[in-house]
């Protein structure tokens, strides 16, 4: 009887993994040349949109002290 639910187990395993090759069989590919110079000329497009490359305006800077701590 264990034989029989192994084997069961087995052939629904094996199941998922035909149906996971099928499903990544199926997407579509791009070499990674092209790939690479896609995300490098993304980059460069919104280079000055982003803050970490670009900095924060003081005057939009939420994190900016309003006022200097005083020690006494």
């Amino acid at each position: 009887m264990s034989s029989k639910m192994q084997n069961a187990s087995s052939i629904a395993q094996a199941r998922r993994t035909v149906h996971q090759l099928r499903i990544e069989a199926g997407i579509e590919r791009i070499k990674v040349s092209k790939a690479s110079s896609d995300l490098m000329r993304y980059c460069g497009e919104h280079a000055k949109h982003d803050p970490l490359l670009m900095g924060i305006p003081a005057s939009e800077n939420p994190f900016k002290d309003k006022k200097p701590c005083t020690v006494l």
